[in-house]
């Protein structure tokens, strides 16, 4: 066998290794936003990484469709049925539940309510706090033909436990909606939906590219100056009231206002602070299959993160899958793009480089007392206490010196010569201080 070229071992761009640290962290955080969707009554579900192509461009999403990877095997086995077809990676968890809800259609009951958190992979080009491979967190609801507009407030609800749990700073999550978009752009004159869709995509990059950028690119898809300067005023405003003389003869646009108060209106129900959250007309959301509302979260001392949170409601995802109307209401959060960049600009701790809370440490390196580092770990696993054990054979120094680095909260130290049978020593790390206990009240002391 010929030896790998060092070159050859090099990972792929955009296919992030987490080192212990990272995803000690990226897992703790991960804890808490599984437990939060669990609150809110969402039930896990997993779908298979492998779709087939058909199912992901179904929704015909413009830019997506270039981002995603295909599969293949290497060397198909002559008889198996599956090798020669089209296969490819998920690039988010809807469309896949979608795909799951249009065939399981008579097997659910609705509102269909699951959580997902996995991997996707999409083609983009990496950069930093972008890749190719990256855990999404996602909560949908699915409703039968309807899906009351209250779910939508609960969306906002469960972001605002979750980033209050995650302790990561003051954070806004913006609130807008498609409808009232859409009936703004007819109301300055664009009443096609080709170019309407254009412009809600030069909207949406109001902020990276600024308003003067925006302005031009309007007017290019045939907009006015006049209006695009309008229309940009009205997305400014801060209150749905100053919009109702314009929804008067605008039907749509009156139909998104109602929309949008009412989820408001729940928000204010769910007890969210309103310091967590405000209306925002210039959330358009890039894909198209949202039709309602949409949101956007930022840390407010940190916006150069971009979204962390983001999502919408949909009238018909399923449409490409199944006759049946099944809107439905949804946020993702970006777990790994969010938490390494969160983790580089030291706003989220990692410092962890071990999940063990308790290193036992051998003073002398005798059989007996081998075998009773052993017994002392299995005692305090027994107790759910994460315990590792320093086997390897080395000067206590050198054990303390290793548990220190590592970060261990305690260590618990055999076979000094001058103790007492049955006693151990514990060592708090963070402090120095050490004390002898009987071995039988190690749980109690390390609990």
């Amino acid at each position: 066998m010929s030896k790998i070229n060092k070159r050859d071992l090099q990972r792929p761009s955009g296919f992030p290794d987490l080192s212990p640290v990272q995803a000690i962290a990226i897992r703790d955080a991960t804890s808490i936003i599984r437990e939060e969707y669990e609150l809110a009554g969402f039930s896990p579900m997993t779908t298979s990484i492998v779709e087939r192509p058909e199912v992901l461009t179904a929704k015909n999403e413009g830019e997506i469709l270039n981002q995603i990877y295909g599969l293949r095997l290497l060397n198909p086995a002559s008889d198996a049925q599956d090798d020669s077809k089209e296969l490819a990676l998920r690039f988010d968890h809807t469309v896949p539940l979608a795909r799951y809800v249009a065939t399981l259609y008579h097997e659910l009951e609705f509102p269909f309510r699951r959580y997902a958190i996995g991997p996707v992979f999409r083609g983009e080009r990496p950069k930093d706090g972008r890749y190719r491979q990256f855990t999404q967190a996602d909560i949908d609801i699915i409703g039968n033909g309807s899906l009351d507009l209250l779910h939508d407030a609960e969306m906002v609800a469960v972001i605002a436990r979750i980033f209050t749990r995650l302790d990561v700073g003051t954070f806004t999550i913006r609130i807008g909606h498609r409808k009232v978009l859409q009936g703004l752009l007819q109301a300055v004159g664009l009443q096609d939906e080709v170019l309407q869709a254009k412009a809600l995509q030069e909207i949406d990059r109001l902020e990276k590219i600024g308003r003067k950028n925006v302005t031009k690119n309007l007017c290019d898809i045939g907009m006015s100056e006049v209006n695009a300067e309008a229309l940009l005023q009205q997305l400014e405003t801060t209150s749905l009231d100053t919009l109702t003389d314009l929804a008067t003869e605008n039907s749509l646009l009156r139909e998104g206002i109602e929309e949008l108060s009412e989820v408001l209106h729940g928000v204010e129900a769910h007890a969210v602070d309103s310091a967590h959250y405000q209306l925002d007309l210039t959330i358009a959301r890039g894909l198209a299959y949202y039709t309602g509302t949409v949101y956007e979260t930022r840390l407010d001392s940190n916006p150069g993160l971009g979204s962390i949170a983001s999502g919408g409601r949909y009238e018909n995802l399923t449409g490409a899958f199944s006759n049946h109307s099944l809107p439905g209401v949804g946020i993702s959060i970006g777990v790994t793009r969010m938490m390494k960049r969160l983790i580089q600009a030291g706003i989220y701790p990692a410092d962890r480089k071990t999940v063990a809370r308790v290193l036992v440490a051998q003073a002398t390196t005798s059989p007996k007392t081998r075998i009773q580092a052993l017994e002392v770990a299995a005692m305090l696993r027994q107790q759910r206490i994460a315990t590792e054990v320093y086997i390897d054979s080395a000067r206590l120094a050198k054990q303390l010196q290793f548990a220190d680095r590592r970060g261990f909260t305690w260590v618990v130290i055999l076979g000094i010569p001058d103790m007492e049978p049955g006693h151990v020593a514990v060592r708090t790390l963070a402090t120095g201080e050490e004390e002898r206990i009987p071995i039988k009240l190690l749980p109690t002391k390390l609990s």
